[in-house]
């Protein structure tokens, strides 16, 4: 079965749902699967899919924001929209809060991720200079 994980509900990021008939879709709310949801379980702000992924509450860009956490043999991925790229920028300009979307980022960061995969751009290895 193949899940699908919406970091949150703007349009560019779940138009292409439907390409995905049979996957179980996951959001901030729900595991949605054959026309029937199940209420999200947290754990705090965390939600295993799996023995090594997770959904991690993550707002900034929006306030339903989720990021997605993976152990791999590689180090922590970490699948986000609280990056825009590896150079910023600092400032999302759709973010309703900067310091929530700073917290957010901080928290990411605080797991030690080896790479971050940003909702738009390439993914980078967070360095010194990684804007929060």
């Amino acid at each position: 079965m193949t899940d699908v994980v919406f970091s949150h509900h703007h349009p560019d990021h779940t138009i292409n749902a439907a390409l995905f008939p049979n996957a179980r879709c996951h959001d901030f709310q729900a595991v949605y699967h054959d026309d029937v949801w199940e209420d999200r379980q947290w754990n705090g702000d965390s939600s295993h899919l799996a023995e090594s992924v997770r959904l991690l509450r993550t707002p900034g860009h929006s306030a339903e924001d989720v990021s997605t956490v993976v152990q791999t043999a590689h180090g922590l991925v970490v699948c986000t929209h609280l990056w825009w790229t590896a150079d910023g920028p600092a400032d999302d300009p759709f973010a309703p809060d900067r310091d929530v979307l700073r917290a957010s980022r901080e928290k990411v960061l605080g797991l030690s991720p080896a790479l971050i995969v940003p909702g738009h751009g390439a993914p980078f290895a967070p360095a010194a200079n990684t804007p929060v």
